[in-house]
C-alpha cells in the first residue's frame, strides 16, 4: 500500500510538463515504514508551531525557624503527604511557613492539578542576630552548606530520593551579597515531590522559585 499526500499549492512545485500540462507534486511514502515521514506544513515562516503556555514565571516561600534552639527539618511543597506519611515525618511547630507571591496553602493546592518545571532556585538568608552585619553572616554560610533532598513517592511504594542540590556550589569567592544564594538546577514539582532540607535555628529563608512551564495534572 502506498500513500500519497498532496502538498498545498503554495508549497507544489510543477512537474515536468507532459503534453503541454503540469501536475500536481506528490510525497510517497510507504505505509509499512516505522516513524513514516509525514508532511506538516507552516503557512508562513513566522507561525508558531508549539504553542506557549503563558505561566506566572515566579513564586516565592518564606520559611523562619526563629523560635527554634536547633536545627529544624523543613518539608517544602509533599501535596499529597507522600514522603511526610512515608517516613512519619512532619514539620514541627518552630518551623512558620508563609507564601509570599501567594498564599501558601494555595501554592500548595494548586501544585497538586499543576505541575512546575523549574530551572532556577534563589535563596536569601535573614539573620536577625547579624543585622547590622548580614551579609557576611556565618548562618548564610553554614545552611548553604546543608544539602536539599528531592524526594518523590508513588501508590505502589515508599518514597525515594529522586535527587540531591547542593546549595553551596552557587556560592563563590567574588560574591558580595553572602546572604544571596542564586543557583540553577532543573526540577519538576508535583504533587508527589517533597523538597526536603534542615535548616539552621534564628534565621529566616526566602526562596525564589523561576518557573519555565506548567506541565499540567499528574496521574
Amino acid at each position: 500500500m502506498v500513500r500519497r499526500t498532496k502538498l498545498p499549492a503554495n508549497l507544489a512545485a510543477p512537474a515536468p510538463a507532459t503534453n503541454g500540462a503540469a501536475k500536481a507534486k506528490t510525497v510517497e511514502a510507504q505505509s509499512n515504514m516505522i516513524g513514516r515521514p509525514t508532511i506538516n506544513v507552516s503557512e508562513r515562516a513566522d507561525t508558531r508551531v508549539i504553542q506557549s503556555v503563558q505561566t506566572d514565571p515566579y513564586f516565592a516561600i518564606k520559611v523562619s525557624t526563629v523560635g527554634a534552639t536547633a536545627p529544624e527539618q523543613v518539608v517544602l511543597f509533599d501535596g499529597s503527604q507522600g514522603y511526610q506519611l512515608g517516613y512519619n515525618q512532619f514539620i514541627g511547630p518552630n518551623v512558620q511557613i508563609e507564601g509570599l507571591s501567594a498564599n501558601y496553602q494555595f501554592i500548595l493546592n494548586d501544585m497538586v492539578h499543576n505541575s512546575s518545571y523549574l530551572d532556577m532556585l534563589k535563596m536569601r538568608v535573614n539573620d536577625p542576630s547579624a543585622q547590622a552585619n548580614n551579609c557576611c553572616s556565618g548562618k548564610a554560610l553554614d545552611q548553604y552548606a546543608r544539602p536539599i533532598e528531592v524526594y518523590d513517592a508513588s501508590k505502589g511504594s515508599k518514597p525515594r530520593l529522586l535527587k540531591t542540590i547542593y546549595p553551596d556550589q552557587g556560592v563563590h569567592e567574588g560574591q558580595y551579597q553572602l546572604n544571596i544564594n542564586t543557583f540553577a538546577n532543573d526540577l519538576i514539582i508535583t504533587n508527589r515531590t517533597a523538597f526536603v532540607y534542615m535548616q539552621e535555628p534564628g534565621i529566616t529563608i526566602t526562596w525564589g522559585f523561576y518557573q519555565v512551564a506548567e506541565l499540567g495534572r499528574k496521574q
